[in-house]
């Protein structure tokens, strides 16, 4: 059978069209081309308005933006104009169009990897280093124990306990982890309820913040000084988006993240983009436009010279992008697809940790043919883009998780994607184990190199001690160093905390306090007396030792 043949003439469509406008024709009657042109702007500005899309020749919002407009000037002349178009005005506006719609995507072909495959591999600049030597030991003030979803549920019981604000206000979603004296602390600030409630309330703005402290499931609701008057939840112009998108129209920008500076104060720093190959490819951070949440005021940065109490210039995702087309085309576009060697990719999640004033994304590698283990680990500075390898062989972080998961697995607790800590040199990964609640309730330690290696208790503390018993190393500030000595009972009481029995003791060699849990050394100390010898492990912190193993 025969299949029809489609046909298609753009001459013969535009004559149709131009045919039916004509037929539609009122004789005397249209509104002139000035007329027209001034609604087709006027619609123009309500998309833009409302849609926000970027002018910057190097966005395809641009070429959609001018072919839209195009369009309905078009439409509207046909249909309601005075004179009509002609046909030749058809055809090139015809033209116009598809060329506006086909321009990015030749740009966008001609700037991709086929092409330039070494440029997208240079996008980040990555140096090796020594995990032992340039990662510091971590106390534990600094160890995050709360996820994002965790936080979020600590700040709705924050917020559910003040019912003036619940029935007025929400939380926003951002909850975007920052870096305040040394601690990782997640914020989000509360928005508008709805339109009636914003209408209620803009006056008096945004009085409040939810702060979550990573380290202890701690959260705060916090009055600011001054006032949040430019936010996401405004209608109008005190809409932080709009604000910053009319402000800076012909600019790339990033998703905005809420920040707080060194004295309390509410911003917001939004990521300038650019794209760094060809004209159409390598979207890369070249700056920050920094915006007081009181004030309104904008100050836009180059990436060298963003104040240091900001915590994030350059976007996680376009980190883990640049990463991964750094692992894929440093041997060539036809390697990566071909041969594949040296080919590598990161693994499947990320997270922070906090490293002196600034925040660290921690991610592994792994090579595309495999998917149980990594070849180490990359550390970027979100705020400086500076990126460092650590070549450690080890386990990928999902299969820690699921180690982990396994130690405790009657209780079917879930873990948190892992945090990358150093422990005496070591690398270890750290997670929490969440309830069906979301709630932390047990702290594990994975070794990275060996993931059969588990510790799961009841606190960071206990887990960082046994840790260092079984370590004999200094693990740093908060965590206590270790102790393996012969000692000789002084004295001894027994007490009963929370259904747990704990056993104290004063020792003839020093003048520490000794604890340990029954259930650790089972029945060994009940009958134990004064001037009983015993080898013990464990960890010195701050006048007590914890023991980890007493042996006769």
């Amino acid at each position: 059978m025969k299949q029809p043949k489609f046909n298609f003439n753009l001459t013969e469509f535009l004559e149709k069209l131009r045919d039916v406008s004509q037929e539609r024709k009122t004789p005397g009657r249209g509104l002139s081309i000035w007329v027209i042109a001034l609604i087709t702007l006027a619609a123009m500005f309500v998309y833009f308005f409302f849609a926000l899309p970027s002018l910057s020749p190097q966005g395809s919002a641009l070429y959609s933006f001018l072919a839209g407009g195009i369009v309905l000037f078009t439409a509207l002349r046909l249909l309601l104009g005075r004179p009509k178009p002609g046909l030749k005005e058809l055809r090139t506006t015809a033209l116009v169009v598809i060329v506006l719609f086909v321009f990015p995507i030749v740009m966008s072909l001609l700037s991709s990897p086929v092409f330039h495959a070494k440029s997208y591999a240079n996008l980040i600049d990555v140096q090796p280093g020594v995990f032992s030597e340039d990662i510091q030991r971590i106390s534990i003030s600094q160890i995050p124990i709360v996820d994002r979803e965790t936080a979020s549920i600590i700040g709705e019981k924050q917020m559910g306990a003040i019912a003036e604000l619940v029935s007025q206000f929400e939380i926003d979603a951002n909850y975007a982890q920052i870096n305040i004296g040394g601690k990782p602390i997640r914020v989000s600030p509360i928005k508008y309820f709805d339109i009636i409630k914003y209408i209620a309330n803009f006056r008096d703005g945004l009085q409040y913040y939810i702060s979550v402290d990573m380290t202890n499931q701690e959260g705060d609701l916090v009055k600011l000084n001054n006032p949040i008057m430019y936010s996401s939840s405004d209608y109008l112009m005190r809409n932080i988006h709009r604000k910053i998108r009319f402000q800076y129209p012909f600019l790339l920008l990033g998703a905005t993240n809420f920040e707080l500076d060194d004295n309390g104060e509410a911003y917001y720093v939004t990521p300038v983009l650019t794209k760094r190959i060809f004209f159409f490819g390598g979207i890369d951070a070249k700056g920050a436009i920094i915006t007081n949440a009181h004030t309104g005021e904008s100050v836009i940065y180059d990436t060298a010279d963003v104040p240091e109490w900001v915590d994030r210039v350059y976007p996680s995702e376009l980190i883990m992008s640049q990463l991964d087309m750094r692992g894929l085309y440093q041997g060539g576009f036809f390697n990566s697809l071909i041969g594949q060697r040296n080919v590598t990719r990161t693994t499947e999640g990320y997270n922070y940790i906090s490293l002196d004033t600034d925040i660290y994304q921690v991610t592994g590698v792994t090579s595309v043919r495999a998917d149980t283990s990594n070849l180490g680990f990359y550390y970027i500075n979100l705020r400086t883009k500076e990126t460092k390898f650590y070549s450690v062989p080890s386990a990928t972080e999902i299969s820690a998780m699921a180690s982990a998961k396994g130690a405790v697995q009657e209780k079917n607790y879930n873990p948190t994607f892992p945090v990358l800590l150093n422990l005496g040199g070591d690398p270890v990964y750290f997670m929490s184990l969440k309830d069906a609640a979301k709630v932390a309730k047990l702290y594990a330690l994975v070794d990275a190199v060996d993931f059969t290696k588990v510790i799961v208790k009841d606190t960071v503390s206990d887990a960082l001690r046994v840790y260092a018993s079984e370590h004999p190393v200094e693990l740093g500030e908060g965590i206590g160093s270790a102790v393996e000595k012969r000692i000789t009972i002084k004295e001894i009481h027994e007490v009963v905390i929370d259904g747990n029995t704990i056993y104290y003791f004063l020792v003839n060699e020093d003048q520490d306090i000794y604890s340990v849990l029954a259930k650790d050394i089972g029945n060994l100390l009940v009958f134990a007396k004064p001037g009983d010898a015993f080898q013990v492990t464990g960890v010195l912190s701050e006048g007590e030792v914890n023991v980890h193993t007493l042996e006769k």
